[in-house]
This record gives C-alpha cells, sequence and structure tokens, in this order.
C-alpha cells in the first residue's frame, strides 16, 4: 500500500485553471459578439480541463458543479442548442462563480455555498434536468444501519477523462470508515498491459451513518464511465480502523502527470513561468562565468606584472558577463501586460450594459512586458481609471448622437516602452474633462482660491484631490470621491507618475507612466555636502549651472529659477535632508531639473559623479518613512546612498507653496 498527496499539485492546479478560466472568459466574450463557434470547443475544452482536474485532486464540489456547465456547453457544442446572450450570461456568471470557489479553496475554506447551488440548479434547469435536493448539499435521509458495499469498475477510457480512482477512495473515506478490495479479475498478461487504461474494479464496504444519495453523489461525474452498484451491508461486527488502498495514478490519468512537472514549485509563496528559451541563456552565462572565473584563478598564487592585460581582459569579461547576467536575471522576472489587459473586456462589457452606453474597447502592446511585482500592482489603477473613463468620460448614445459622434465610444488601451520605463495610456474619445463643474468644486472645497487663470493641467490636478468627485448623485460606480487619488498614490508607490490631458467634445488620455522594475534603476549619483544621492534617471530634464543672479528669491524664502519660458523652484537638497558641509552659493554648485507628476524642480546639488545601477533596498523594512526618500542603495566602495523620491520631493514643494 501507498499513498500520494495530491495536495503539493494544488498550486499549479490553481494556476493552470484560472488560466482556463481567462480563457473561457474571452472566448465567451468573443462569442457574445458575434464570434466563430469553434470557439464554443475551447470554452468546453477548457471546463473539461478543470473538471477533470477538480476530480483528481479532491475537490469534488468544483468537479459536480463544473460537470452541469460542461453539459450545457455539450448540448451547445453537438447542435443540440444555439449559442444566445442568456446562455452567454449563464455561462460568464459562471466563470466568475468557479473563480470564487478557487478563492475559498485556496484560503481552505469550504468550495459550495448559496450562490455556487443554485447557479448550479440554473445549469441543471438550462440542460434540461432536476438535481435532487440531496445531491446539492450533504445528505440528510436515513443510512443503512450497516453501511454499504459499492462495486466500482472502470469502464475503458474514464482515465484518459481525468478522473482517478483515487480521489473517488479519498471521498468515500471521509464519510465514514472504508476498507478496499482490488478485483483482478480483469488484468491482462505484461505484454498487453495499457498504462493509459485501467484494468482493476474495487469491492468497497463503507460503514458509518452515510445515506445513498451521498455515495452517490461522490460518483455523480463519472456514473456514465463506470459500472456501479451500491447496495445496503448487514451489519456486522465493528470494522477495522480506516484503510485506503491507494492505486498510483497511470501516466494517462488526467493532469497529476502534468502537474508532476511543476512540483519543486508548487510550495513556493510565488512563481513565475519562465520559457525554456530564457533558462538556456541563464545556463551560457554561468557557463561563461566559469570560463572567466578560471581565467582569474591563475593570478590568485602569483602575479606577473608581465600579464596586466590579461588579468585586464578577464576583469572587463566579468563585468561585461555580470551585467548580461544582471539583465538576464531581470528578464525572467518581466511579465507581458496582457495578463492585466485581459480583464478588461468583461469590465467594460458589464460597465457598460449596465450604464446603457455603446462602448467598443481596442487594446494596443499586449506583449509589453514589465516586472512582475510592477504587474500586480498596476491592475488596481487601471481599473479605476477604465471604470471612470466608461462612467464620466464616455457619452450615452443619445448624447454623442447630438454631438454629432458615433454612438459607439471608444476607449483605447495602450502599453509601449519609452525609454527606461513603460508608458500605459487609457484614452476615450468622450465629452473630456468639465472644466466648470471641476473649478466650481474645487471653489466649493476649498482647494482653490479663484478660478481665474487657472490652466487645464491644473484643473486635471485637481481630480486627484483626496474626496473630490463632481457626481451630483453616489451610485456603485461613482459619487464617493474614493478611486483617483488612490490611483496616483498607488502608482507614485510604484515610482512612477500619472498625467492627464483634457480637450472638451473630444476625450481624455491618462498616462501612467512606471518603471520596468522596482529592484535595480538607472541613476545619476550627486554629491551634497558629505553625502551622495541617488536621483532616478527616468525623472531628469536637464542638468544646467546658473549664475547667481538667475535665481529670483519669493515671499517666505523660495527660490525661483528661469527654464525654457517658465519659473521653477529651486530645492536645495543640503537644506531639505540636513547635510553638512554642502555648497551654498547657486554658482558653486549643480541644477538637476526633474519633473513628476506634471510637475518640475530644480534638486541644488554640489555636483555630479556619475551614472550608474542602484539595487533598490527599502528603508521602511529596517528603518523608516523619510519624506523625500525612497530608498537606498550600497555603493561600490561599500557605503549607502540614498535614493530621492522626486514625485515627493515636489509634492512638498507644493504645499509649502500652497501654505
Amino acid at each position: 500500500m501507498s499513498t500520494i498527496n495530491v495536495a503539493q499539485f494544488h498550486k499549479v492546479f490553481f494556476e493552470e485553471s484560472l488560466e482556463g478560466l481567462d480563457a473561457m472568459e474571452a472566448a465567451l466574450l468573443a462569442l457574445d459578439e458575434g464570434g466563430d463557434a469553434e470557439l464554443v470547443h475551447s470554452i468546453f475544452r477548457a471546463a473539461h480541463s478543470i473538471k477533470g482536474g477538480a476530480a483528481t485532486f479532491g475537490f469534488p464540489e468544483m468537479a459536480a458543479f463544473t460537470h452541469e456547465a460542461e453539459s450545457l456547453l455539450d448540448q451547445v457544442r453537438d447542435g443540440r442548442r444555439a449559442i444566445d446572450k442568456p446562455i452567454v450570461e449563464l455561462m460568464l456568471r459562471t466563470v466568475d462563480c468557479l473563480r470564487g470557489m478557487f478563492d475559498r479553496a485556496e484560503a481552505g475554506q469550504p468550495l459550495a455555498d448559496a450562490g455556487s447551488e443554485s447557479l448550479k440548479l440554473q445549469l441543471a434547469a438550462a440542460v434540461g434536468r432536476e438535481i435532487p435536493a440531496a445531491a446539492t448539499k450533504a445528505a440528510t435521509k436515513s443510512a443503512a444501519p450497516g453501511g454499504w458495499i459499492i462495486q466500482f469498475r472502470p469502464h475503458a477510457g474514464m482515465l484518459a477523462g481525468g478522473n482517478d480512482p483515487l480521489r473517488l477512495m479519498r471521498e468515500l473515506a471521509a464519510l465514514g470508515q472504508l476498507v478496499v478490495e482490488a478485483q483482478l479479475d480483469r488484468v491482462p498478461a505484461l505484454d498487453a498491459l495499457d498504462p493509459s487504461e485501467c484494468h482493476l474494479g474495487w469491492r468497497i464496504e463503507l460503514t458509518g451513518a452515510v445515506s445513498r444519495e451521498a455515495i452517490a453523489a461522490v460518483f455523480e461525474w463519472v456514473e456514465d464511465e463506470c459500472d456501479l452498484s451500491i447496495e445496503p451491508r448487514v451489519a456486522a461486527a465493528p470494522p477495522p480502523a480506516p484503510v485506503v488502498e491507494a492505486v498510483a495514478a497511470p501516466t494517462g490519468a488526467g493532469g497529476a502527470a502534468g502537474a508532476s512537472r511543476h512540483a519543486a514549485s508548487s510550495n513556493d509563496a510565488g512563481s513565475v513561468r519562465v520559457g525554456i528559451d530564457k533558462i538556456d541563456s541563464l545556463i551560457d552565462l554561468v557557463g561563461e562565468l566559469v570560463i572567466t572565473q578560471a581565467m582569474l584563478d591563475q593570478f590568485r598564487e602569483a602575479f606577473d606584472p608581465s600579464r596586466l592585460s590579461l588579468l585586464q581582459e578577464g576583469l572587463a569579461q566579468l563585468a561585461r558577463h555580470t551585467r548580461t547576467l544582471q539583465e538576464s536575471v531581470m528578464g525572467i522576472r518581466m511579465l507581458p501586460i496582457g495578463s492585466v489587459f485581459n480583464r478588461f473586456p468583461r469590465l467594460v462589457r458589464d460597465l457598460s450594459q449596465k450604464l446603457g452606453k455603446h462602448v467598443k474597447l481596442d487594446m494596443v502592446g499586449e506583449h509589453t512586458e514589465l516586472d512582475k511585482t510592477v504587474l500586480e500592482k498596476i491592475g488596481d489603477p487601471l481599473v479605476h481609471l477604465v471604470r471612470n473613463a466608461i462612467d464620466h468620460g464616455l457619452e450615452t448614445p443619445e448624447k454623442r448622437r447630438a454631438a454629432g459622434k458615433n454612438e459607439v465610444g471608444t476607449l483605447r488601451l495602450e502599453a509601449f516602452h519609452r525609454g527606461g520605463s513603460i508608458v500605459v495610456e487609457i484614452v476615450d474619445d468622450g465629452a473630456g474633462l468639465n472644466r466648470e463643474a471641476i473649478i466650481a468644486k474645487a471653489l466649493q472645497k476649498g482647494l482653490i482660491k479663484s478660478g481665474e487663470g487657472i490652466t487645464d493641467e491644473a484643473v486635471g490636478d485637481l481630480i486627484f484631490q483626496p474626496g473630490f468627485s463632481t457626481a451630483a448623485v453616489t451610485t456603485d460606480l461613482s459619487g464617493r470621491g474614493v478611486g483617483m487619488d488612490v490611483v496616483r498614490r498607488n502608482v507614485v508607490d510604484l515610482g512612477g507618475n500619472v498625467a492627464i490631458k483634457s480637450r472638451a467634445g473630444a476625450g481624455t488620455t491618462f498616462t501612467i507612466t512606471l518603471p520596468l522594475t522596482l529592484a535595480i534603476i538607472d541613476g545619476l549619483s550627486a554629491a551634497v555636502g558629505d553625502e551622495c544621492y541617488i536621483v532616478p534617471l527616468v525623472s531628469i530634464v536637464e542638468s544646467i549651472q546658473l549664475p547667481a543672479d538667475a535665481v529670483r528669491s519669493v515671499t517666505g524664502g523660495g527660490e525661483l529659477f528661469r527654464f525654457r519660458g517658465e519659473y521653477l523652484p529651486i530645492v536645495r537638497l543640503h537644506q531639505q535632508f540636513g547635510c553638512a558641509s554642502a555648497r551654498q552659493n547657486i554658482e558653486d554648485g549643480l541644477l538637476i531639473v526633474v519633473e513628476a507628476d506634471g510637475g518640475q524642480v530644480g534638486l541644488f546639488v554640489d555636483g555630479l559623479i556619475g551614472q550608474q545601477q542602484a539595487v533598490v533596498k527599502s528603508l521602511e523594512a529596517n528603518y523608516r518613512r523619510v519624506d523625500g526618500i525612497s530608498g537606498a542603495t550600497i555603493l561600490a566602495d561599500g557605503s549607502v546612498a540614498l535614493i530621492v523620491d522626486v514625485a515627493g520631493l515636489i509634492r512638498m514643494q507644493s504645499r509649502r507653496k500652497a501654505a
């Protein structure tokens, strides 16, 4: 006897099944728009895989639920009924319900709830049959006093459908005391053995207060793929302790064999799927490093000055290989933003139907890659912006026709690389920002003293203020003044910024600029007194040196300088961070012009040291949050340099100006 712990495969099963649900949802949305009937087959295959995996890995409620959805899809696939919007809607709700089941499974909670049981009955009704009430919940009918004798013999092909007898035994063992006897009468000679088929049968004695309906529910999804009898057992002496004869699943038994390929990572806190080409590249690089190490090892025992050129060449190779290795390792964390974009077709469909608007969604640049950590945190800000565009930006069909527009509004999500950053744009062709309403609300809330002379950029910036909303009526979509300030805060926390451009009657564009990765940044190191600070390269506009008479003092102690036709404030880093021995005179130092959140300032430093990559270390994990500082890094000489939070400094400067 041997046992197999299938729990080790749960994580991989969850990941693959959630990908299957995403594929089902995308295909259903395409069908809703009149897509090819071939999509039905892909939806059926995804549902069948989830059902088989759920049955194999010990989730009978999920398998039974998916079985009902599969039965409905089978009727559509065979042409017994036409695909229509009610069926698409029902299947979309099924996808949502299964996602909830997976969430509960990961949390160790019961999978079935009132919602899933109700939807299961609706699916069965759509197929044209009824589910006995006892099969949808734990049966409470009278049990046989002596227990049950179960005769179970799989048909040919049952294993290929992903159904595992071991899982069935485990479910029965959870109902009561179990004794299992394998029946070997159909096992062929070794040369005729087919490892993809189950040649065994089983006689199972189940003792306990268990109803026949509860036992039948265990076999519900294999009832057409086996010979099964469930008969009362004559009461006898108390049976021995529970015993389960574990039958190792053959290679062809559905997803278990496939899941074993990922068993090594199934217990990790998080995982990333990596292409084999990236793994091959890493192996090649490690080989190159080994060769370089062997070259440098020659100089460890004794050094001959005549071989200095060889040492320099070896060190140069080491530097190149290290940089390439770093880029390759970072590339492993890079994932396409399409995994975030894919959630929006469903969101746009549901919101547009709810609001009575017609919306066409265009997605561009889904294959643009960014760091997994950034990817995981950018989803919520994008959801807020998409909801805002549909609710506030795009007009109703009637208003669009009155304005001479196509009644179908367009919403575009686009991602692309620019320099060392990734840019995500959310563009709509709606009415644009209501400048008058925003100014009126800002005056009412005391955010501005007058609307005279306020620029469009400043008007756009007002909607990011906490609690700001122009909605007259509070709904479940808008009007509570939360969302846009959260968008900015979340983006800034990722080291990025968000800007807005709008034209009345022509639409609005939100532009989010993000670093490709949070782990390593390109920066410019600057000296301030005895300290060294890193300014992110993505925020730098220009470095300039000013004469003393180019600075203008303003009331309150502030300083301004003229840059490209505008006056920008000066932030002296030595005053901001309390650095001793720093240069005081403007003409003796440099100004680094930086921008973030649509604003610009000049950072006054003693001088520039050079450009370098900085491995970001969190201050908050070891110290506390410091205003104007986003993290720290360790320099080549072992000293610590702080990384400037440009967006934070600009916000601090704005608050001082407002005060």
